[in-house]
């Protein structure tokens, strides 16, 4: 191939120059052929499997996770669905499976699984990861600095909230009070609902607690994707999220504020 030829002319020219300058220079043009030389964003392929309502498989291989969204996981060895994870499978199969789609990326191209994060949009321009959270087959999910188009997941999702489609209609996703958290063990994702008695911080974040057994934590990493958070004490908040047991504690962590909702 004619682009191999110039890498393989570049990099003895490389080795033969004496300026330091020229090296760099050489050495950022073969660099750049090489990012050229592989697979780029914007490539219509085709989907040819899809594992569960948020990932997806490409005809060359790769595993697409949808960002900005989740769906309730899929049973496996012989463990039962999630509420309403066959319908959002269904739902995204409906609208992939066997049709060509564009992958666009955000600042992260891949998770710590090997998985490429992306949105998906049809030919037509269709945001499948938008279609998800609009029919109420997923629930918003940002995931910092993925930031693009988390305004407008913001929106979508509220509007399917509001009309109780999909997952919105179903019991396990109806708001809770947080004591519900300790009292049942609650380890699944859930909406729960609590007043800031107390913040307390420490070099690694800051907690929100709602009770004397349940807290929000907030990493020093992602505090900046709060508001102040002495803004929150003494509110009556929602937290979406799941949570886990930490001894004696139970801990809701928060990576983006659209996981709390300051009620009224």
């Amino acid at each position: 191939m004619l682009i191999d030829h110039i890498k393989k002319d570049i990099i003895s020219r490389a080795f033969s120059v004496v300026s330091i300058r020229q090296f760099t220079f050489v050495t950022f043009l073969l660099l750049y052929l090489v990012a050229c030389s592989t697979v780029q964003a914007g490539s219509l392929l085709k989907v040819i499997n899809v594992i569960d309502g948020d990932t997806v498989v490409l005809k060359n291989g790769l595993t697409v996770r949808l960002l900005g969204i989740n769906t309730p996981e899929m049973g496996y060895k012989g463990r039962a669905s999630e509420a309403g994870a066959v319908a959002a499978k269904k739902a995204l199969k409906k609208w992939v499976l066997n049709k060509m789609v564009l992958v666009e990326y955000d600042v992260e191209q891949k998770d710590r699984y090997g998985r490429i994060l992306a949105h998906l949009f049809l030919d037509d321009g269709q945001h499948i990861n938008l279609e998800m959270l609009r029919s109420g087959q997923a629930t918003l999910s940002i995931h910092p600095p993925n930031l693009r188009y988390a305004h407008r997941f913001k929106a979508m999702q509220r509007q399917a909230e509001k009309k109780k489609m999909g997952l919105w209609s179903l019991q396990a996703y109806q708001k809770k009070a947080v004591e519900e958290i300790a009292k049942n063990r609650a380890q699944g994702w859930g909406r729960f609902s609590g007043q800031v008695q107390k913040i307390t911080k420490g070099k690694k974040g800051a907690k929100l607690w709602l009770t004397d057994e349940v807290y929000i934590w907030i990493s020093v990493e992602n505090k900046r994707y709060f508001l102040t958070l002495d803004s929150y004490k003494g509110k009556q908040l929602e937290v979406r999220g799941w949570p886990r047991k930490r001894g004696q504690l139970w801990s809701i962590n928060v990576i983006h504020s659209s996981q709390i909702l300051i009620e009224t």
